[in-house]
């Protein structure tokens, strides 16, 4: 069966969209979890750290679709990536809405998803997955969409050919609306 990776930055929907995913078809992960099942996660000052190259190591065997939902998660072997986008604006007030992300933090989530930080990991590392990329700024997409993704994401656009159709936040369509 397929495991799928439900990637993006801090406070994009992942969580919130992987539990939308009925459990009868579906398995769900978080990376915490296969993390701490690889032993490659520590707990510094406060912080998660994960040694994402061990995450690779996780194997997967059961009858059902496996989702990995975390902003680690590409870094899991995976048959097909889910990339949840947000506007930076939105993805602030998101944010803002968590005691645990302090000033700095959020400033570092915002800055990493407007330069598109997780499309950058993804064509060093996965340049070949098929990639379904969402802006989830407004609304959630519809599970029907995503599932028809899943079910044929060997047909689907590969990391490397869909590049051009990235969402860019810093065009000048989008800065317009800063934060």
């Amino acid at each position: 069966m397929p495991i799928i990776a439900i990637t993006g930055s801090p406070g994009t929907g992942k969580t919130t969209l992987s539990n939308q995913f009925p459990s009868e078809r579906y398995d769900r992960y978080t990376v915490e979890q296969i993390a701490t099942e690889l032993g490659c996660i520590e707990y510094l000052d406060g912080e998660i750290v994960v040694t994402t190259n061990l995450l690779a190591n996780w194997e997967y065997k059961a009858d059902k679709i496996a989702i990995i939902e975390g902003h680690l998660s590409h870094h899991c072997k995976v048959d097909a990536v889910l990339l949840l986008r947000c506007h930076p604006s939105e993805l602030n007030t998101r944010l803002q809405q968590r005691e645990a992300y302090g000033a700095k933090k959020i400033q570092q989530n915002i800055e990493w998803e407007m330069i598109a930080g997780i499309w950058s990991e993804l064509v060093e590392n996965s340049p070949n997955l098929p990639i379904l990329e969402l802006d989830m700024t407004n609304s959630l997409h519809g599970l029907e969409s995503i599932e028809l993704f899943i079910s044929d994401y060997d047909g689907q656009k590969t990391v490397q050919e869909s590049i051009p159709l990235a969402i860019d936040w810093l065009s000048s369509d989008n800065v317009s609306e800063s934060i």
